[in-house]
């Protein structure tokens, strides 16, 4: 027998069977793919194409309680719809940011949480649109900017130009950016985060340019990387899909090969803008076309947790099932010791580009996938800090066990759940010293809440 305590444990994910209807919420019929999602503490707010009309001319937006259910005090019993298209190009109109009270939308309006148009806000509802946007940020100040290809505009929160910026609320960028073309949601969003000191970061797709700018003064910053663009890749011709910025401002970029679109790459680059040499081999992690002999569709959204990065996969049979692949610095790992964790979601789309979202919030992961579903897991561990390691050494158990499994701790413990490996909850104790006989031998994941709720977990073998 082992003793076996808690340490820097693989991830697990567990379905989270309170959420929607074992784990999973549909929105209902005739509803089209996902074109925005937000959260807003404890609300998830979603945006779908309504296929009621074939021309689609609405759009339906659907705000959920943190368990899934429709929050009725949101438009007429938790949705409302709003026109689809803006404007001449026929581009679909979405949410790009929300707070407590508004929805801002591409298209300049801003809706009243009841559904309605809000009439004191800029012109009649809405703000000026510019020719060859390319994205709008609401700013914690709650102003909002707008960028073209050459300026910047922005705008007071109650929707009037803001005069005090430069010239009559505008300023002129030292540097084009040119991706004014891209109008969806999963393009805007993934690549302005803002940064520290009045700061964006901006991803010119068409010159594979990854920039840091100033929105005061639409400067560049040239010390930034090379000459002002951030090193994303160690040589190879690599184009960004999406990267995500870590607490410390540098970030992980995920990338194809622009010389071969079938391969697929993960770097790290440092906040000064240069390439992690001493992430993965040479400073990138190439993505295996094949795991456990299943040919792989690369989605083109991931999502990073504490030195995961989780990737949604397609197999190349149809209709195509849904895997959850992860990686971390040294390369492929596993998801509840899996190298492939199935979903159990099948889906009828031809290709995996930009239909499926996965995304973080608080302990939870979600899926948002074509066309009106989402599915939410429990994350019960990533890695631990150095002071989580030191509690965690203080709570034990002799694994395998048998017919009862006793945890040795100093530790108070508030709660004890034992899930087998598909994610359900068969056992939970506030005890620390559980009946085991219902379990059949095999291998199961120990959740353990601590009075001060830490959660730790640990897989555990029953012999």
């Amino acid at each position: 027998m082992l003793i076996a305590s808690f340490s820097n444990a693989q991830i697990n994910l567990i379905l989270d069977t309170n959420f929607g209807n074992n784990g999973i919420v549909s929105l209902g019929p005739n509803l089209g793919g996902f074109l925005s999602y937000h959260f807003l503490n404890d609300k998830i707010m979603v945006q779908n194409y309504d296929l009621t009309d074939p021309f689609l001319i609405y759009s339906k937006i659907t705000m959920l309680n943190s368990n899934g259910s429709l929050s009725t005090d949101f438009g007429i019993g938790g949705s409302f719809l709003i026109p689809t298209d803006y404007n001449s190009n026929n581009d679909a109109d979405f949410v790009h940011s929300i707070d407590s009270a508004y929805l801002y939308m591409i298209s300049g309006k801003r809706y009243l949480y009841n559904g309605t148009l809000d009439t004191t806000y800029g012109n009649n509802g809405q703000t000026q649109i510019y020719p060859n946007e390319i994205y709008r940020k609401l700013l914690p100040t709650g102003k909002l900017i707008i960028r073209t290809v050459n300026n910047i505009y922005q705008y007071t929160q109650s929707g009037n130009l803001d005069t005090t910026l430069g010239v009559n609320g505008s300023i002129s960028t030292n540097s084009f950016l040119t991706n004014y073309g891209y109008q969806t949601f999963n393009y805007k969003q993934n690549f302005v985060p803002l940064l520290s000191s009045n700061s964006i970061l901006e991803y010119d797709g068409n010159y594979s340019q990854l920039r840091k700018m100033n929105y005061i003064t639409g400067a560049y910053d040239t010390s930034f990387g090379i000459n002002g663009n951030a090193q994303f890749n160690n040589g190879n011709s690599g184009s960004i899909m999406k990267f995500h910025l870590l607490d410390d401002y540098s970030f992980i970029n995920y990338l194809f090969d622009s010389n071969n679109t079938s391969l697929y790459l993960l770097t790290r680059t440092f906040s000064t803008g240069l390439l992690d040499y001493s992430f993965g081999t040479n400073g990138k992690i190439d993505l295996p076309l094949v795991i456990n002999g299943i040919n792989l569709l690369y989605n083109q959204d991931f999502t990073v947790t504490q030195g995961n990065y989780i990737i949604p996969v397609l197999d190349d049979d149809f209709p195509r099932k849904l895997y959850l692949a992860n990686f971390t610095n040294n390369g492929l790992s596993t998801i509840n010791s899996q190298n492939l964790l199935d979903t159990g979601i099948t889906t009828q789309m031809v290709n995996p580009s930009d239909k499926i979202f996965i995304s973080l919030k608080d302990n939870y992961l979600y899926l948002f996938v074509n066309t009106n579903y989402i599915k939410r897991y429990i994350i019960l561990q990533n890695y631990l800090s150095t002071n989580e390691n030191e509690l965690s050494e203080s709570i034990n158990f002799i694994n395998p066990f048998q017919n009862e499994l006793n945890l040795f701790t100093s530790t108070k413990v508030k709660l004890v759940e034992v899930f087998d490996e598909q994610g359900r909850l068969l056992l939970r104790s506030k005890d620390t010293k559980l009946n085991t006989t219902s379990l059949l031998k095999g291998i199961y994941i120990l959740k353990i809440t601590t009075a001060t709720n830490r959660v730790f977990s640990k897989k555990a073998i029953k012999n």
